[in-house]
Parts: C-alpha cells; sequence; structure tokens
C-alpha cells in the first residue's frame, strides 16, 4: 500500500504538466474487445522450415526446387518433444492473452492434417501436411496447442500465408517483391477456392478467434496478372467469406494490405510514431529470425522489447512477439528467457497494459510513456527504469 500510495503521489505530480489532451482514439468494433483489451500476444512461427533451423523464408532465401525441399527439409521434420502445454503455459506466465501459430506459412507445408487434395507433394500421392508426409503421424499440434490455450484462458488464433511456394499453381519468384507468380488464371481461381476450402477447414475445426495472414504481396488494386494475382477484390472477397463462416472472428489487413481492408493494421518490426487512424498491432521478432534459426544468438535484450512494449500500448497498439521453437518442438533457451524476464515484469505492472488505451496527452515525456486505465483511481504510468526506482522506493 505504501509503494502504491507513492506511485499515485508521483504520478499526480507529473500530470501536472501534461495538461493537454489528446484527441480520442478509433471506435472499436464489439467483436474486437477482447482484442483490444488483451493487448499482448504471442506469434508461434513453427512450421518444417524448422528443422533445417535456418528461419521460416528457408525455401526462398537457399533456392530450392519443390522436390529438393520437400526431400531435404518437409520429410525429416519431427517434431517429438511438442508440448502445447508448456507453450501456453509460457506465454500465460508472460502476461500473453493470445496466441497466433502458423497453420501454414509460404513454404506450404501444413500444420494440421488437411482434407484439400491439391496441397500435396510434387508426386501428387500425399498430402503435404505433417499428418501425411512426415513420420509424425499420430497427433495433431494446432488440436494440442489449441487445448493448451483453451485450459490457460488464452485466446488461440491462426496464422495462414496467402501465398504458396509448393502449390502446383504457383512458383516461387525470387529476387523481386511479388514473391509468387500464377500458373494460369485457372490456376489462380482454383487456387483461391481450394485455400477457401482449407480456412473453412481451419475454422470449423480449430474455431479460431482470429485469423492472421500473410503472404499477399502479388497484390493489385485492379485487375489480376499472373505475378500480380491478388487484388483488393479478392481481399474483400476474402473477409467477407471469412464473416460468413464466423462473424466474431478478427482478421487482420494482410488479406490485402494497403486498402483499408481487415480489421486492424499490421506494422512489422516497428513502432509508428503516432497512433494509428485505426487499431493497429506490431509484431516483433525476439532476435533477427522469424522462425528457428540456430546461427542468430542476437537476441534483444528483455528490457528493450519491454520498453518496446510500452511505447506500443502507449499509442494505443497491441503487441506480438514470436518465438519459433526447434524442429524437435521445444522453445530455445534465449526465448524462455526473455518470457521469464517479461513474466515479472507484467507481474508488477500489467494494470498499465490490459485494457489501457493510449496516452490521454499529446507529447511523450523523456522518461517514460502514459497508459491510461478508466478502471483504476487515476491514469495509470507505464515506466522505464528512472520512474520504476522512484514507484520502488
Amino acid at each position: 500500500m505504501e509503494k502504491r500510495s507513492l506511485f499515485i503521489s508521483v504520478l499526480l505530480v507529473f500530470m501536472l504538466f501534461f495538461q493537454q489532451i489528446a484527441t480520442a482514439q478509433y471506435v472499436i468494433p464489439a467483436k474486437m474487445d477482447w482484442w483490444y483489451a488483451d493487448r499482448f500476444g504471442m506469434l508461434v512461427c513453427f512450421g518444417s522450415y524448422s528443422y533445417y533451423a535456418n528461419g521460416e523464408w528457408e525455401f526462398s532465401n537457399d533456392n530450392w526446387s519443390k522436390s529438393g525441399y520437400q526431400t531435404t527439409i518437409s520429410s525429416k521434420f519431427n517434431p517429438v518433444n511438442f508440448n502445447g502445454g508448456t507453450i501456453a503455459r509460457l506465454a500465460k506466465n508472460a502476461g500473453m492473452k493470445y496466441l497466433v501459430i502458423t497453420a501454414k506459412h509460404h513454404e506450404g507445408f501444413c500444420m494440421w492434417p488437411t482434407a484439400v487434395q491439391s496441397f500435396t507433394d510434387v508426386s501428387g500421392t500425399k498430402l503435404y501436411d505433417l499428418h501425411d508426409f512426415t513420420a509424425f503421424k499420430t497427433r495433431d499440434i494446432i488440436q494440442e496447442l489449441k487445448d493448451s490455450c483453451d485450459a490457460q484462458g488464452i485466446k488461440f488464433c491462426l496464422y495462414y500465408s496467402i501465398l504458396d511456394w509448393n502449390h502446383p499453381s504457383q512458383q516461387i519468384s525470387k529476387g523481386t517483391l511479388i514473391y509468387s507468380t500464377m500458373a494460369s488464371f485457372d490456376a489462380r481461381t482454383n487456387y483461391i477456392n481450394d485455400m477457401k476450402a482449407q480456412l473453412n477447414e481451419l475454422i470449423t475445426k480449430y474455431h479460431p478467434a482470429a485469423l492472421w495472414f500473410d503472404g499477399d504481396w502479388m497484390l493489385n488494386g485492379g485487375t489480376p496478372t499472373l505475378a500480380s494475382w491478388w487484388t483488393k477484390a479478392d481481399g474483400l472477397d476474402l473477409y467477407n467469406y471469412l464473416m460468413g463462416l464466423d462473424r466474431t472472428l478478427v482478421v487482420n489487413e494482410r488479406v490485402c494490405r494497403g486498402f483499408g481492408l481487415g480489421d486492424y493494421l499490421c506494422p512489422e518490426q516497428t513502432v509508428p510514431a503516432t497512433p494509428e487512424i485505426r487499431p493497429w498491432e506490431t509484431c516483433q521478432t525476439m532476435n533477427n529470425s522469424w522462425g528457428y534459426n540456430a546461427n542468430d544468438n542476437s537476441y534483444k535484450s528483455s528490457k528493450d522489447l519491454i520498453q518496446q512494449m510500452v511505447q506500443v500500448v502507449s499509442r494505443d497498439g497491441n503487441y506480438l512477439l514470436n518465438i519459433g521453437p526447434k524442429g524437435d518442438g521445444t522453445v530455445p533457451d534465449g526465448s524462455v528467457a526473455i518470457l521469464t524476464d517479461f513474466a515479472t515484469w507484467m507481474s508488477n505492472n500489467s494494470e498499465s497494459i490490459y485494457g489501457t488505451t493510449r496516452s490521454p496527452y499529446p507529447t511523450e515525456p523523456s522518461w517514460g510513456y502514459f497508459t491510461k486505465n478508466d478502471n483504476l483511481f487515476s491514469n495509470y504510468l507505464s515506466l522505464k527504469d528512472k520512474m520504476t526506482l522512484i514507484f520502488n522506493i
């Protein structure tokens, strides 16, 4: 009680310097109430690339053929030590309220037992998924993680890549900002229909609270071409299709970014200088890699990541922090250490994150960041180390 009283006193003194109130933030749709209040989530980048331990862009980075990648990498992926309970508990203890896992990344490998027949290996005889293409045949890790998240009270969400480097409709396009080209317009039509069938499968089977799309760089605001084959109209059609399946789904802008679609913006590895004009979420890696990279030990400091999370929330954003499990399914020690530091900080400061809105003031002080929590006695302050020391006197 003495620490809290001192904290409130310090807070009120500093509030005297910030008399001008900032403009009101955007309206949050009812279906996004949980997402906006939760503020902090985990992104789990996990796929057959995890076996090769060189990040999730391995297919593109090392110029693999489809058959070579499947034989050398995907067929050997065997996450026997994956434990959904361990990951869900790490997220829970770190203060994360929702979790997103890659159901299918750009490599095209499906992490669940899909029944959509066009998603096969190059021979056309095996479905290109964890159940049919590898020795890992008896478990559904997406369901296991879903059940573990439910048990921990964490919202379960799924990532899905729009482009697919493995699918017979497409070829990887290296050295460009396109990344994928279509074989024909008929192939494009068939792929989009099959993609919708997979999304129907995922929603029906796992009931995610949100869908996190990516791989939409082949975007086009007008008529599709074989290079710019994904259009604004396709993105809008996909969003409407998803709403027809589940109107409570929260969906990011990457159904086709840059056109105001979806429910929120997705800046990546960066923090906007000011609050955005609509809900937004920054996704961030712990080191320099998406997905497990055994050669990347350049972990950011826990202090820097925590301060970035606070900065994001003070500017009315959400924070999605990535982990990349190893090929056997275990979480790297560096990620565990950072999550443990988040757990310590959040155990003392979570009221400055959950259920808060942006700073009510037009400027940011040099010593920290404001967030606003209407459920507390007064505006609460999220602080850097200088002010935390005062709080802990």
